[in-house]
């Protein structure tokens, strides 16, 4: 076995979570993908639940398909309802895989050229997840 497939290493470590999130399709990938009427788009966004969170990008479940390589921008919420969004960040769509008949599917995204203050927003949350600080629910606090 002179030659071995190259496999594919994570780099972040995957936390399990569950939080409230929404999508709206990037502006790179507008004229190409809309969300349709029966989407439950709401001004171009579309509810959708972070199951996963790393470093690298957040997995989610979807009532919606997105097709894979397109850009979205992901506004992710804490536990205060009211509050305004504790991460907001592009991200780039890996993988999706239908769950079940609902229909649902299962999307795995990667960051995509995130600013510096969509890291930092990241960084606090996954601080948060490894136990080294509280999660705070108010952005910038």
């Amino acid at each position: 076995m002179a030659e071995q497939p190259q496999l594919i290493i994570r780099n972040s470590v995957r936390h399990d979570v569950s939080l409230r999130a929404s999508i709206s399709i990037g502006a790179q990938d507008g004229g190409v993908v809309r969300f349709s009427a029966a989407s439950g788009d709401r001004d171009g966004w579309v509810d959708v639940d972070v199951i996963d969170f790393s470093s690298g990008g957040f997995g989610m479940m979807s009532g919606v398909f997105i097709p894979r390589k397109t850009v979205l921008a992901i506004r992710i919420f804490g536990l205060d309802a009211n509050a305004p969004p504790i991460i907001t960040c592009p991200v780039r769509v890996q993988r999706v895989c239908m769950t079940d008949r609902r229909p649902a599917y299962l999307i795995g995204t990667s960051l995509e050229n995130p600013p510096p203050e969509s890291i930092a927003q990241i960084d606090r949350v996954l601080a948060a997840l490894s136990g080294v600080e509280p999660l705070c629910v108010t952005p910038g606090a």
